[in-house]
Order: C-alpha cells, then structure tokens, then sequence
C-alpha cells in the first residue's frame, strides 16, 4: 500500500511539473500574441496621422489655407495622397499576417521545449532515484535501498535459509579524520570500500549469497553485508570472522600506512527480527555490544537488549547517586612489598544498588562509558577523594591518593584538579591520576593534550590496567607515563597460568627498561607477592594486603603501619 501511494505522489509530481511548463510557456505564446495585436494597431494610428498630416500640406500648398474643402481638395486630386491612403490597410495586413506567423511559430517551439522538457524530466527523475538510494562517496547502496533489499530477500527466503544483516564499523574513524583530514577520511572509506567489494567474490560468501551479493553505506564508517540466504550448513561466526581479519589490515593515507580495525554485529531472519527495522537495530546493538566488551563481533541474543534496558535504567539511576551524594569512596592500600609499608591508595567508587548490589569501580564504568555522565562521576571522585586526602594530610598522614579518571579526553579537568589541589592546599605529588588502557588510546591527540596539561602541573600519571587487550606500546613513547599497573586478569593467575607468568615478567622488564615504576595489580596470596618481587616489581595491591575500606578504617590501618 505505501509503495501504491508512492507510486501515485511519483506520477502526479512529474504531471504537475510537466503542466506547470506547459502553462508558463502557453502565458508567454498568449502574450506574444498580444503584442502583435497593439504593436499593429499602433502602426494603424501612425500612419493614419501620417496622411492626414501630408493632406494638409498638399491643401495649403494648393489653396494657400487649412480647412475642410481645401483637405478634401487635396485628397481627391493628388495621387501621392491616394497611395498615401492605401498604406495603413497594406502594412496592418502584413504586420498582422506576419506577426501571427511568428506567434504560430513560437507556439511551435514551444511544443518541441515541452517535449523536450518531458525527456529530460524522465533522465531527471532517474538520476534522482538512483542518488536517493545510493552513498554519494562510494557510490554504494545506502540504509533506504538496504532496508529495500531486506524486505525483498525475507519475501524470497526459503525453508531452512536465513537472512543475515552484518553492521560493519571502522574502529577509530574519527581520530583518523581528526590526524589526517576530511579528504584522507574519504581516501580511507573509498579505499575500505573496495576491500569489501573484494570479499564478496570470495569463495565462501559467494556460497553464503548464493550470488545475490550486496553491500551498503549506512553513515560515518559504518557498512552493512546482506546475506539473503544463508543456509544452515554455513556457519555464521566462521564468516565473521574471515570478514574481520579482511577488513582489519592496512590502508594508505597520504603516504602512510594506517592499521584499521574493524568490529562487526549480526542479526539474522527469522529469529531476530522479523523486518528490516528489528534487523539492522539489532545487529547495530551487537556492534556496539562487542566493542563494549573488547570483541571483534557479535550475533544478536535477546539478553543483549534487556541488558540495554538495564543500563539505561541503571544510568538514571547512578545520575540521580551523583546529585543525591549517594557514592562512597573506598580507598584501596598500595604497599611496598619489601616492607609491607602503606605508601598510598587507590580511591574507588562504589554504590550500593536495590536490585543489582554492590556496584564496584569497573561495573560503575561499564554502565555509563561513552556517556555525559563520565564527567560527573570524574568530578565527583576527585572532589572527594581530594578533600579525605587533605584531611589525612592536615592530621600528619603524608600519603598520595590515586584516582581514576574515565575519560582522558576532557581538556577541562586539568584547570578543575589545579584548583582542587590549591583549594585544599595539596601539592601535586599528593595526588596520582590513573587511566585506562582504552581511554588513552581512544583518541591519541586529545589524551596527549590532557595528560600534558596534568604533567605539566607536577602529577603523575598511572595506566591502571597495562596489558589489558588494547594491544599498543606506543603511548609509552608518546605520552609522559610514570607509572604501570600489570593488570589484575595477569597477576590473580600468575602462580597457576605459566603463559601469564611469563607476561608479568616481561612486563616488569619493559618497565625497567623505560624507567617505569611498575605495580601489581590484584595479589592475593604470599606465593604471588613473592613471586612478584623477585621479578622485580616493588609495589603492589590486592586482598591479600587489604580489600578496599571505608576513610575510617584506612587511617587507622595507617596509624598501626607505622
């Protein structure tokens, strides 16, 4: 029905365009024809003043005076005058004869401008429909002809088929358009592109597509597969995963090799949706699901959209903690392992939850990354984790506090902590600002900046789960990094997992070897904390020295350890 209707609004905008030309060129025949019409009864006037005025002439030449018998005289007895009289009738004749002429043929051109009109209005609408449906950069099929050939594949689909959707998304896009430019971005799609054109020949997606392959640009850098009859024998992930380590390569830009790599969401039909709509929300969901979890793709399962639910609930929630001063801090011990000396801590932020419990840090992060919130809980943190810091201080407890920030982006927490500081009257090595492995390298140009602007005003600054998964030492290089925490997921298993040892241990060593000080994350047996000091690693945490505690119980375990 809404195709019907389509069609009919199609059809009567090209006949009200076509009338619309036909109208305007038919005012201008009318007009034309006007024109000849007074153009000769204005040529009538003068030349009938034109023998009147010669009669006179002649009269008075004739009879010396100006009046009716002389005129007459003259008009009966010269025969210049007699020409003269039959000149009117001959030019309005002519004029009119001609001029209507013309008209008829203006009317003519006007016939073969409307056709001409109507051809071109045809091309016209072609063009139109073509750049509607397609991505004017690649030239690809765009979301409105994607959820077209969705709608169409699910009417063909047979028993025992399915019908896949796969979001694709360039991982990061922004920074490369942040470092090289618009044009360079373009260069990067255009060359992307290509690649996945390339894929579709592949032997294992011509099988997949059973040769009605399409891909599509849906925004940003962000492409769709259609895989319209998926059979049952082809295993999904299995082609996922040979799309990913495809599209994860390197790309020339302006004569530069860039790694890019790619994360991808998959929807299926019938199961997970029933039209294009549910399809492509469902398998974005499962983009955005995997690069929340570090993964390099995902296929679509109901939890994952209740989840979603939660989390936004969660969200209002955590916001509505904030303004409420809900959140406690607890504070973490860090020890030097020699001699089991408190040196400082770690601040974290928890919050007690009706339905969900105990909300840790990490669960506290997951909930709200990539949110307006991140600022809030930051500043929160800090505002606290500061002001018990300077009480410790103000009561002889010279110790550092470290705090994680979740967003190393933001330029304008630097000037908020140097005014924090000076508010409490702390100097800047009272206070270490940890971050994630994630948000350093989430956009390099504006951490670089911000971790600048903090060791520029004498703070040191940490990496709180170094080894993590973003799989990248160059910040080390780039960025003025003092400290290294070895990630927990390393360290808990150590004693058990001789490939983690084995990390630990070089991880200690490249920390040496560029000056680091580097810190266990997580121990919690002596077997462990031994292990870690005849690597190398002088400091650590972990519940086998003390669990995160309230500021109450944390100074009195300062005044024993001293």
């Amino acid at each position: 029905m809404a195709k019907e209707f389509a069609d009919l609004i199609n059809k009567l905008g090209k006949f009200f365009f076509i009338m619309t030309i036909k109208q305007k060129l038919a005012i201008r025949s009318t007009v034309l024809k006007g024109h000849v019409n007074k153009y000769a009864i204005l040529g009538l006037i003068i030349s009938i003043g034109s023998i009147v005025f010669a009669s006179l002439i002649v009269a008075y030449q004739m009879t010396g005076e100006l009046s009716l018998s002389s005129f007459l005289l003259a008009q009966t007895s010269n025969p210049a005058i007699w020409a003269l009289d039959l000149t009117p009738f001959m030019f309005a004749y002519w004029g009119q004869s001609f001029c209507y002429e013309l008209a008829n043929k203006a009317e003519l051109i006007i016939e073969d401008k409307t056709r001409e009109y109507v051809s071109k209005s045809g091309d016209l609408e072609l063009k139109l429909k073509y750049e509607s449906n397609h991505d004017s950069l690649t030239n690809l099929p765009n979301s409105r002809l994607l959820a077209q050939r969705i709608n169409q594949g699910i009417k063909q689909i047979n028993k025992g088929e399915h019908l896949a959707v796969v979001i694709i998304n360039i991982n990061n896009f922004k920074q490369v358009n942040y470092e090289y430019g618009t044009f360079s971005g373009n260069s990067l799609l255009l060359q992307f592109t290509e690649k996945l054109k390339l894929i579709l020949i592949e032997p294992y997606m011509l099988q997949a597509y059973m040769g009605m392959n399409m891909i599509a640009r849906l925004q940003g850098a962000e492409f769709a597969l259609l895989i319209p009859r998926l059979r049952s024998e082809h295993n999904l992930n299995l082609i996922l995963q040979k799309v990913i380590d495809t599209t994860s390569t390197s790309f020339m830009i302006d004569g530069n090799s860039i790694d890019i790599t790619t994360t991808a969401g998959a929807a299926l039909y019938p199961p997970h949706g029933q039209n294009d709509e549910e399809l492509i929300h469902h398998a974005t969901l499962c983009l955005l699901h995997a690069e929340k979890q570090g993964k390099r793709f995902a296929i679509y399962e109901p939890s994952m959209h209740s989840s979603r639910k939660t989390k936004r609930v969660m969200y209002k929630e955590i916001s509505s903690a904030i303004v409420n001063e809900e959140m406690r801090i607890l504070f973490q011990p860090n020890y030097e392992l020699e001699s089991n000396k408190i040196i400082g801590a770690d601040a974290m932020l928890t919050m007690e939850h009706s339905k969900h419990g105990y909300l840790d840090n990490e669960k506290l992060v997951s909930i709200v990354e990539g949110t307006s919130i991140v600022k809030n809980l930051s500043i929160y943190m800090l505002r606290h984790a500061v002001t018990q810091l300077a009480d410790l201080h103000k009561r002889g407890q010279q110790i550092y506090i470290t705090v994680q920030l979740f967003n190393a982006t933001d330029l304008e927490l630097p000037p908020y902590i140097d005014s924090l500081l000076k508010e409490n009257s702390l100097s800047p090595d009272c206070l270490k600002i940890a971050i994630t492995e994630k948000a350093c390298l989430s956009d390099q140009t504006q951490s670089i900046a911000f971790i600048n602007a903090l060791d520029a005003m004498g703070i040191k600054i940490v990496i709180s789960d170094f080894c993590s998964g973003y799989s990248s030492f160059v910040y080390l290089t780039n960025f003025p990094i003092s400290e290294i925490k070895i990630d927990k997921s390393f360290v808990v298993n150590m004693m058990k997992d001789e490939k983690k040892y084995t990390v630990v241990k070089a991880i200690i060593k490249l920390a040496k070897a560029m000056d680091l000080v580097v810190f266990a994350n997580g121990i919690e047996d002596a077997a462990t904390s031994n292990a870690v000091k005849k690597l190398g690693c002088f400091y650590g945490e972990g519940s086998f020295y003390s669990p995160p505690i309230e500021m109450d119980t944390f100074e009195k375990l300062l005044q024993k350890n001293i």
